[in-house]
């Protein structure tokens, strides 16, 4: 199935840090595994895509997952004129879009990224999926762990899944899931205020992680995370600090293009500027 939309960019988002269980393959095609399901997308053009499902499936399960239905142009165009580095960072990072990922997941996926780089958060994701996840049909993949299956785990599992320290978070998170202590509905009925206070009170989870969470797991736009790469940017760009209010309600879509833009200007440098 091919869609057309000209801010859709496949390599972008895997390569964007808000999700690990996207693989870009040799040949170009990107390998997206969410829902219980692997869907094999590739770029034909900067707007076009071409989906290796149906028109039903697409509308059922990916359209949502890949926020088809926010105009992405418009939000660039709010952008202050006068924030050259925002506008030059959106016109990189354009095609970039916040994933509609699960909630559960993402609450996982980043209490295991602390102070781990992107390759061993993929690897550690993987090992849990097969400790405890479902192969998925007609693929070598596995689904990501239900949470009654992930609390079933004693600690010396979740340890071999390379979790480190992070797995007794791991095991404490889905044990107050399973039990139903927390609940991702309940979670999404949260206003952002309350929604950062519940998640700050389970097991492992800083300001970065909630903030991740918020913004990858339950699509609060305007939530911004903040990491060395943001801390970069506000000493370099911003000295003032960053002017969130101008940036609402989508200082967290502005947040990515940031991010992306920052990194590939580091790397053309060499890996010589401040911090590097």
């Amino acid at each position: 199935m091919i869609l057309k939309n000209e801010n859709l960019n496949l390599s972008a988002i895997a390569e964007s840090g808000q999700c690990f269980r996207w693989k870009e393959l040799e040949d170009g095609t990107v390998e997206i595994t969410a829902f219980s399901r692997v869907l094999l997308a590739r770029q034909l053009a900067e707007d076009a895509c071409d989906f290796d499902c149906g028109q039903r499936e697409f509308d059922d399960i990916w359209r949502g997952y890949l926020d088809l239905d926010t105009d992405y142009g418009a939000v660039i165009r709010r952008i202050p004129k006068k924030d050259t580095y925002l506008r030059n960072a959106a016109a990189f990072g354009n095609g970039i879009r916040i994933l509609r990922q699960d909630p559960f997941e993402t609450l996982i996926t980043f209490t295991i990224s602390q102070r781990k780089n992107i390759p061993a958060i993929r690897q550690a994701v993987e090992k849990l999926c097969r400790a405890a996840g479902r192969r998925i049909p007609g693929t070598e993949r596995f689904a990501f762990p239900e949470k009654e299956a992930l609390a079933s785990l004693s600690l010396e599992d979740l340890l071999a899944c390379s979790l480190g320290y992070r797995a007794k978070y791991l095991y404490g998170q889905a044990q107050r899931f399973a039990k139903g202590e927390v609940t991702t509905e309940g979670l999404a009925a949260c206003s952002d205020e309350k929604l950062k206070e519940e998640l700050l009170s389970l097991p492992g989870v800083g300001i970065k992680v909630a903030n991740c969470t918020m913004l990858f797991g339950f699509h609060r736009v305007n939530c911004f995370p903040v990491d060395v790469w943001m801390n970069r940017i506000e000493d370099r760009h911003y000295p003032e600090g960053y002017p969130l209010t101008l940036w609402a309600p989508y200082a967290g879509i502005y947040q990515q293009y940031l991010f992306a833009f920052e990194r590939a200007v580091d790397g053309a440098a060499g890996g010589k500027r401040a911090g590097a």
